[in-house]
């Protein structure tokens, strides 16, 4: 009886520690999918900067990709249904991205899913670094930084137009982290 006792507790501690690894494990591939999703965005923000709608193709698809891929995990039920929406939106936002068929639409829709990934953010830590939402009266388009200072991918003859409308340093996320 005392060896069966050990076998269900060595059992149990064992099952314990898989089941500890594998949780271990998804938190860690649910925040190389956000890095991910992220890279993406910067990459193409870039190509807006640099006003590269012929080589932004490969980006916008890498971002598509990445905002379908996104998923809301760990998050409170409320959170989960309130942001739901959100990412549906932010998936309509990035196909139109793709299929965009100039500049202008695209930076319209650009604009677009960067409001979608910033609401997403305030609830769930997508990066470790300090964010930014900012935006451009004049084109009407927001974009995401790392960097309080203004530098506008919209408009490349006035860099410095803009304003900073929020801000997300680490002491700025709601307690607790929901997926961190």
């Amino acid at each position: 009886m005392k060896n069966s006792l050990k076998e269900i507790y060595i059992t149990c501690l064992i099952a314990f520690m898989m089941i500890s690894c594998q949780s271990s494990h998804g938190q860690d591939a649910a925040q190389e999918q956000r890095d991910r999703l992220f890279k993406a965005y910067m990459e193409v923000k870039q190509d807006i900067t640099d006003e590269n709608f012929a080589g932004s193709k490969e980006h916008v698809v890498q971002l598509e990709k990445e905002v379908q891929n996104f998923r809301l995990k760990g998050l409170q039920l409320d959170d989960m249904m309130r942001l739901k929406k959100v990412s549906q939106t932010m998936k309509i936002d990035a196909a139109g991205l793709k299929s965009a068929q100039d500049m202008k639409a695209m930076k319209a829709s650009f604009s677009a899913v960067t409001q979608s990934l910033f609401t997403i953010m305030e609830t769930m830590k997508c990066t470790d670094e300090a964010v930014y939402l900012q935006y451009c009266p004049m084109e009407k388009g927001y974009w995401l930084s790392y960097d309080k200072e203004i530098e506008n991918p919209y408009a490349a003859s006035m860099r410095e137009c803009g304003q900073l409308v929020k801000g997300m340093a680490t002491g700025d996320y709601p307690e607790p982290v929901a997926c961190h």
